[in-house]
């Protein structure tokens, strides 16, 4: 207990009538529920959530297989493709 910090926080009602739906149901208290959501919201932004590997690694996964696909039946074009794409990754983070 001597390594936690407490904090005061306001809810909207909507937000505190389902905490207390949880409590209710799980027998939980507001601190385990909140700590227990607010830990997942900071994993899934870190992006560690266990659904979020699995989409980093479809994605990564779909990615390795076109390009191998690309490089071999249309070598071509592959280079085309890569600059393309890396334009339009600078124009997305340059707009943001």
């Amino acid at each position: 207990m001597a390594d936690e910090v407490r904090l005061t926080v306001r809810l909207p009602r909507d937000l505190a009538i389902g905490v207390e739906k949880v409590r209710a149901a799980r027998g939980l208290t507001p601190s385990i529920i909140l700590r227990d959501a607010l830990t997942l919201y900071l994993a899934t932004f870190a992006g560690s959530t266990e659904t979020e590997r699995r989409r980093q690694f479809s994605s990564e996964y779909l990615f390795l297989g076109i390009d191998l696909l690309v490089q071999r039946q249309f070598p071509d074009a592959h280079e085309a493709l890569m600059a393309e794409a890396d334009r339009r990754v600078e124009a997305l983070y340059a707009a943001s």
